[in-house]
């Protein structure tokens, strides 16, 4: 059992070999290689683990969702997010609620910490909160 989210001033780095083939999976497609195995073998892999059918073809959409359903909740979504140049929504309560915000949007990247900055007056503020 990981204490990965009992802690909140930790790092613990948590990697699970699903994360890993589905990393491969995804270079493998996007070079048009098979580097340990064929894409589509890598990707059936984890389906079948869960139970799942398995697919008969694959395209870089298909290896988006099943990331998306096998690392819910594990903070890979806004890396994703950015890799497959996709947007977001931003949610209820924020000051852009319900704006589309795109992949390079500057606000999709977190804020320099000020204690960083006075210590370094080298550093400067992300242009999105300056």
């Amino acid at each position: 059992m990981s204490s990965k989210w009992g802690k909140h001033d930790a790092n613990i780095n948590v990697i699970r070999l699903a994360e890993m083939i589905l990393t491969r999976a995804e270079a493998n497609f996007r070079n048009g290689s098979s580097i340990g195995a064929d894409p589509l073998d890598d990707i059936n892999a984890i389906r079948e683990r869960a139970g799942v059918v398995p697919w008969d073809n694959l395209d870089l959409d298909m290896i988006r969702e099943e990331r998306f359903r096998e690392l819910a909740f594990e903070g890979h979504a806004l890396h994703d997010l950015c890799r497959f140049k996709g947007s977001v929504v931003a949610p209820a309560g924020s000051p852009f609620a319900g704006e589309s915000i795109s992949w390079d949007d500057g606000r999709l990247v977190l804020p320099i910490p000020q204690r960083e900055i006075d210590v370094n007056p080298n550093l400067v503020q992300n242009e999105a909160y300056q």
